[in-house]
């Protein structure tokens, strides 16, 4: 079970949604890596668990981006809502060899895990190495919007418990509020001007029943709660089992 992290993308999700993924995460004292998009008073309760919540960056590099216009700009407003930052996920995976060169020059930034590899079994972390300095860069194995697509989506854990190497999963607040196994009600509630301060009525009829995100993320949580040891992203650095 060492080999297992959850990971969170925030991605502008309001509090009530914040909340509700949070609170299972402390109720079964699971720890998790978030990568923050935006401030806010559920973004700073977390902060005050960090044995449970470690915070990383979510800059957003696509055009139009609310945190700035450059890249430099972007990264100054994510370290101004995340100063002590290490590790980070790009919104959306944007990446390249210049943008990766600056963050290893401009920022605090150790470890990224903006490579996504989905269901692919063996994955290990991997030194990146640019500028003189070093990136340990982790790939990531499964994540829920993602997952809606697939022909035949696996909402279990017990589907992928057997898979060898490292299984890293991402999530969203707000699919695993939906129950997201299609992006259907996600959509529809986009139309109807979905944002940070959505209030909670307008979300709860587009909740979806059955299988989906939410199993995968209670299945997750329960099985680590159950072997009693879970991961922050960092700690993948701190045990040293990257490949040079």
């Amino acid at each position: 079970m060492n080999n297992i992290f959850i990971t969170i993308d925030v991605d502008w999700a309001p509090d009530f949604v914040i909340d509700f993924v949070a609170d299972v995460l402390i109720e079964y004292q699971v720890k998790s890596t978030w990568f923050i998009t935006h401030l806010s008073p559920a973004i700073e309760q977390l902060a005050l668990l960090p044995d449970l919540f470690e915070f990383g960056i979510h800059p957003n590099f696509l055009n139009g981006s609310t945190q700035g216009k450059t890249p430099s700009e972007i990264l100054d407003y994510c370290f101004k809502i995340v100063p002590r930052a290490k590790c980070m996920r790009t919104h959306s995976l944007v990446q390249s060899s210049p943008l990766l060169g600056e963050i290893l020059q401009r920022t605090p930034v150790e470890i990224d895990v903006s490579l996504f590899l989905p269901h692919v079994p063996n994955l290990q972390p991997f030194e990146y190495h640019a500028n003189d300095k070093s990136l340990l860069r982790v790939p990531y194995f499964w994540e829920d919007d993602y997952e809606t697509g697939r022909p035949k989506p696996i909402w279990r854990f017990s589907s992928l418990a057997s898979s060898e190497g490292l299984k890293v999963f991402d999530f969203h607040p707000i699919h695993v509020y939906l129950n997201s196994h299609n992006l259907d009600a996600y959509s529809q509630l986009k139309r109807q001007g979905y944002n940070a301060d959505i209030p909670p009525k307008l979300i709860r009829k587009y909740i979806q029943q059955g299988e989906g995100t939410q199993t995968m993320f209670m299945d997750i949580v329960l099985e680590l709660s159950r072997y009693g040891y879970s991961n922050f992203i960092s700690d993948i650095q701190t045990n040293g089992q990257a490949r040079n």
